[in-house]
């Protein structure tokens, strides 16, 4: 269909309904910007801001200079519903979105811009086109979609995806949510990075996509890690460590980890702009459910003088991006190093080079070592510091298994199986 028409049949829709329904349709989910004709522009607009159904009447009133097209458009109505004509109008806008973008692409490439920025803009601007909304929700439609959640959480059918961790799963609503920043936070060697492809293992498994960017371990060390939790069988240390059936279990779990949906993002400097294009990417594939960043002081923002501005400022960009690509985004972090001189569990202050990562993120998970009696397994404390939309200052304990990087809960020898979080 031609975009002009497209656009006549959307405001035909509103001018011919006096419900004012097709209106809150269009006005829901296009902007003025989306039509590409003045004087649709200027109609829709009029439409945008009254707070009762217009008719061609109304707009040739409003806008005589526009009282022709007002008048022409109800001849074009035929009866069709708007949310059909709203949505070929989305898409004529974004393949102008597109065509722009790859105009603007090629003015950077003559202009002898990096690949990487080149792919950052290209990709910023059509996933800004594909997650495109006005910004204007009303409060009916806002509290229906509160309503739904509400439910679905209730029912077990949020869009939530579970951390495997029952406790952890009840603090947070369900799990990992869309459109939030988690923080895992620890100091070296205590397993943050075992626990997030923990968390990525659990998802994948379950057929949502994850966006995995180690700026600590290559891809190959990512995928050691998964390979031992999968098969059963640690990383050896020296020759002969593995017999035959060790190799056996690692073959299987290699032929099955091919069909993963796990991307690795391996790339020791990357900078923002190249983890969100990352993002974009793996989105463009289908639905993320789950990006995981390690760690958040090794990226990078060029531009800033102070590092405790820099890391602000990815902070609240990572926050951004979770929101704009509706995906849930894992950002580990360090602690400082003073909780150990002082020989206390860590707090939301521990947070390293910037206090704005506490004030960004939705939810903040704190690690701690609570006991290494056993060789075998250790006792993690994973305290939820902050929980947005939920309970904060909660606390579950973790049994880690580092020689094969696996985690379980832990059960404390209680009758009362609810002592192990507080």
């Amino acid at each position: 269909m031609d975009y002009l028409i497209s656009e006549q049949a959307v405001l035909a829709a509103c001018l011919a309904d006096d419900t004012g329904r097709s209106s809150a349709t269009a006005v829901e989910r296009l902007t003025e910007d989306d039509f590409t004709s003045e004087a649709h522009r200027q109609i829709f607009k009029l439409l945008a801001s009254s707070s009762e159904p217009l008719n061609e009447v109304d707009v040739a009133i409003e806008l005589p200079n526009f009282k022709a097209e007002a008048l022409e458009l109800v001849e074009l109505h035929g009866g069709g519903k708007v949310d059909r004509y709203v949505e070929q109008v989305e898409q004529t806008r974004n393949r102008r979105i597109a065509e722009h973008s790859i105009h603007h692409a090629m003015d950077l490439l003559n202009a002898n811009k990096s690949a990487e920025e080149i792919a950052s803009v290209f990709n910023t601007k059509v996933a800004k086109a594909l997650t495109r909304g006005t910004g204007q929700v009303k409060i009916g439609q806002a509290a229906n979609e509160a309503y739904s959640e509400f439910l679905a959480i209730d029912a077990g059918d949020s869009s939530a995806i579970s951390t495997s961790f029952s406790k952890l799963d009840k603090a947070l609503s369900g799990g990992f949510q869309p459109g939030k920043l988690y923080v895992l936070a620890a100091r070296p060697g205590i397993g943050k990075s075992a626990l997030a492809i923990h968390f990525s293992h659990e998802i994948a498994k379950k057929g949502y996509r994850i966006a995995y960017a180690s700026l600590e371990m290559s891809a190959s060390e990512c995928a050691g890690r998964l390979l031992s939790r999968e098969s059963g069988v640690s990383r050896p240390r020296q020759k002969g460590d593995l017999l035959p059936a060790h190799k056996k279990k690692l073959e299987d779990a290699k032929q099955r980890m091919k069909h993963w949906p796990i991307t690795f993002k391996d790339d020791a400097e990357a900078t923002l702009d190249s983890f969100r294009a990352f993002l974009v990417q793996e989105r463009a594939k289908g639905g993320v459910g789950l990006a995981v960043i390690d760690y958040l002081q090794l990226l990078s923002a060029p531009g800033y003088d102070s590092r405790v501005q820099e890391v602000s400022y990815l902070s609240r960009s990572l926050k951004q991006i979770s929101m704009e690509l509706e995906i849930p985004i894992l950002a580990l972090s360090q602690l400082n190093r003073a909780l150990e001189a002082q020989n206390r569990k860590p707090m939301l202050s521990d947070l390293r080079e910037s206090g704005s990562i506490e004030q960004d993120c939705d939810t903040a998970f704190l690690l701690s070592s609570e006991s290494k009696d056993n060789p075998l397994k250790e006792k993690i404390r994973v305290h939820v510091a902050k929980n947005r939309g939920g309970e904060n200052d909660l606390c579950t304990f973790v049994e880690f298994q580092k020689s094969l990087g696996r985690f379980q809960a832990h059960q404390e020898p209680s009758l009362n199986d609810d002592e192990d979080i507080y």
